[in-house]
């Protein structure tokens, strides 16, 4: 009797700004490989920046993926008018590269509030978002890990949250979450 062949792990390129949005993503793909879903996140970020040079970072990681595979960004939404005030379009060069940006609202800290129970509809100013994040999770800090996010979330939140969020549910869609 022979094997079944293996089927393809499905790709998707994720793009990210630093530490903190790689883990949550890792965070994500472990809910994924829970789940069963056969896929792979190719993860790559690109250490900081404003949100063109984390596109464009994106961007040349990107390359190495057909145009088939989808190719996402994930950016701050409050650093968007910032830069874009500054002569600065990450939309425009998300587009040029054949990305998709997926926004966090207003930050990565803002969506981590958000994923708690209660909170799902809180709409909070980018200043904020820290401040109130460590409200209900005292111990977060820049630099937490994906097991962190693990230990402390579950797909069930995600989706949740995703509910009230356009952006977390068109990364989830993309995921098959």
């Amino acid at each position: 009797m022979g094997r079944r062949p293996v089927e393809p792990r499905r790709v998707i390129f994720v793009g990210v700004e630093g530490p903190s949005d790689r883990a949550f993503v890792k965070f994500l793909d472990t809910c994924c490989k829970k789940l069963g879903l056969h896929l792979h996140l190719d993860i790559k970020h690109a250490h900081g920046g404003d949100s063109v040079v984390v596109v464009k970072a994106a961007a040349r990681h990107a390359v190495r993926h057909p145009s088939s595979v989808p190719r996402l960004v994930l950016l701050d939404d409050d650093r968007i008018e910032e830069d874009k005030q500054n002569g600065l379009d990450p939309k425009a060069a998300a587009s040029k590269n054949g990305l998709e940006l997926i926004l966090q609202s207003p930050n990565l800290e803002g969506l981590l509030l958000r994923l708690h129970p209660g909170h799902e509809r809180r709409r909070i100013q980018a200043q904020d978002a820290m401040r109130e994040l460590q409200k209900v999770w005292p111990a977060y800090s820049k630099g937490v890990t994906a097991s962190d996010f693990d230990q402390r979330f579950g797909s069930y939140d995600v989706r949740r949250a995703a509910e009230y969020d356009e952006h977390l549910r068109r990364l989830l869609d993309v995921l098959g979450l």
